[in-house]
């Protein structure tokens, strides 16, 4: 009987599928005592619009499937927070941007700040 392996190329495809696809913590054999978290506060992560960990309010979560640490070839672009934007959004209510920072917070966040202010501040 002859021996039928795949071509090695055909491997390497299926390994960097396979290296590409993020485990859900529920099949790792890790106690959960044993993993690193990291406290994530997605309202001002610049890479919360891509990540799939993010959730309204802070959360820890496993340093393997947090976006700041994943290797740069696996992060998305970085991109404005959302309090960056409450923040600008603040200030075009007031009146403080120039008209090209306006036109770009018009087509981010037309509504205006997404989290009310907070009082006192």
């Amino acid at each position: 009987m002859r021996n039928r392996r795949p071509a090695p190329q055909q491997l390497d495809s299926q390994f960097e599928s396979y290296l590409a696809t993020h485990l859900p913590p529920s099949t790792s054999r890790v106690p959960s005592v044993y993993r690193e978290t990291t406290k994530c506060y997605a309202y001002m992560c610049t890479y919360a619009y891509g990540c799939s960990e993010q959730t309204p309010r802070p959360a820890q979560v496993f340093i393997r499937r947090c976006m700041r640490y994943m290797p740069e070839t696996l992060r998305v672009k970085p991109a404005l927070s959302d309090n960056a934007l409450d923040v600008l959004a603040r200030q075009r209510d007031r009146g403080q941007l120039s008209g090209e920072t306006r036109a770009i917070l018009d087509r981010l966040r037309p509504n205006g700040p997404k989290r009310p202010v907070a009082a006192g501040f």
